[in-house]
């Protein structure tokens, strides 16, 4: 499973995401093809850069050729970048320039030819911004007007990172605590906002995610890295265990002096994909103990390399016992189940763990005319441990009417004897 982790101690912007998501691999053709199935007027370029000595990507918006306004390094507040999100939520934009309606974007965006998951994620990342623009300006969704030079930047820069995202292959994304900053206000098209805006508020709530004003008094994430952010995440924390293969670092258009101007990303394998067994764990202490022997076989039936329990005491001196089982990603779910309806626990602790095990083969030995499985271990192509079958060993020493303990001696000589 491939996981990123996206950095936003600094805040958050479209353009900040578009440059870390390239800067950390993603094909910068896959990203111009789909901006400009939306618009063809729209591409993407990238320089390099740094911020606070830094080395990190600028991606920039032109439209036919020429430099986006918005990445004119003194147009905007906090990042250099007054996106989408600010200028629009009226119906009408009367006075105000041109407009695109979220409606126009939509259909832009339904019939562009775009890859699926890119046209998803370019989607649920507007719906996200029209609503909470609707919210903050108290109207309904679809009345939600972009002025035109942010609706062209906020449409490079969505349909760019969805893009970027998908080309990255990316399983599960994690996010960080967003910084959303504070102090002052934003320039908008309808005058001063508050920051963090009110439409920023309206989306890191609808996403439950978690935030902090941070250390500059500026605009730190915009609405649309905002919405980027809540459409992206899985879910959020720290930096997930995992085994780092690319980093990516993205600029946004300002350098304060106050923090880095930068997002990160982080991806690798997750620490999962290492693990090559689950290990299922969970404390009963209201089984009848009769149980457990069926319950043990039946796991081992579904699958699972071992099982076993391990006594304990309880709070309230309750007697208990761990049950602890190990098994592949395959039986995973079927051990789970047999868990779960054959002991009286409603719920279970999972961790993964890599497993160094032996080479084994099987063989068969005589032992007075009785056979009997042996399983041979093997390590750097030396044998290394010779273990019969306990069952057939009980069955043969009753034929022989001897002791089992004698014919188990005989039976681990003779699978050594294949060997030597």
């Amino acid at each position: 499973m491939r996981v990123a982790w996206i950095d936003c101690s600094a805040g958050a912007s479209g353009d900040m995401l578009l440059g870390a998501f390239l800067s950390a691999g993603a094909d910068l053709n896959a990203v111009n093809a789909a901006v400009a199935a939306v618009d063809p007027s729209l591409s993407v370029t990238v320089t390099q850069t740094a911020r606070h000595q830094i080395a990190a990507t600028k991606a920039s918006v032109e439209v036919n050729g020429e430099p986006h306004p918005e990445n004119i390094p003194d147009a905007g507040h906090g990042h250099g970048h007054d996106d989408a999100g600010h200028g629009h939520g009226h119906s009408d934009g009367a006075g105000h320039g041109p407009t695109r309606a979220w409606a126009e974007v939509r259909r832009l965006l339904e019939e562009a030819r775009l890859d699926d998951a890119v046209r998803a994620r370019a989607l649920d990342t507007f719906g996200r911004l029209a609503r909470a623009e609707a919210a903050a300006h108290g109207v309904e969704p679809d009345t939600v007007h972009f002025h035109e030079v942010g609706a062209l930047d906020a449409i490079a820069d969505i349909v760019g990172v969805a893009a970027a995202s998908v080309s990255l292959d990316l399983d599960r994304i994690v996010v960080s605590t967003i910084v959303l900053g504070g102090g002052g206000q934003v320039r908008g098209q309808h005058g001063g906002i508050p920051i963090p805006g009110p439409a920023v508020l309206h989306l890191v709530s609808e996403a439950e995610a978690p935030v902090t004003g941070g250390p500059a008094p500026y605009e730190m994430t915009t609405p649309t890295g905002a919405a980027l952010l809540a459409s992206l995440a899985d879910e959020f924390g720290p930096l997930p265990p995992m085994r780092i293969e690319q980093t990516g670092v993205g600029a946004g258009g300002r350098d304060p002096v106050e923090v880095p101007n930068i997002l990160r990303v982080v991806i690798g394998a997750s620490a999962d994909e290492l693990a090559t067994e689950l290990v299922y764990e969970t404390n009963v202490d209201d089984l009848d103990p009769r149980i457990w022997p069926q319950v043990l076989a039946r796991l081992m039936e579904a699958g699972a390399a071992d099982a076993w329990l391990t006594p304990i005491l309880m709070k309230k001196g309750r007697p208990a016992h761990t049950l602890s089982v190990l098994v592949g990603s395959a039986n995973a779910e079927t051990v789970r189940a047999v868990i779960l309806a054959e002991t009286s626990a409603i719920g279970l602790r999972e961790f993964g763990i890599r497993k160094h095990a032996a080479d084994r083969e099987f063989a068969t030995v005589d032992v007075e005319g009785q056979s009997i499985h042996v399983k041979i271990a093997r390590y750097g192509g030396q044998v290394i441990n010779v273990q019969p079958e306990y069952d057939d060993v009980a069955a043969a020493a009753n034929v022989l009417k001897k002791p089992v303990k004698s014919v188990l001696a005989k039976a681990i000589a003779a699978g050594h004897d294949l060997w030597s």
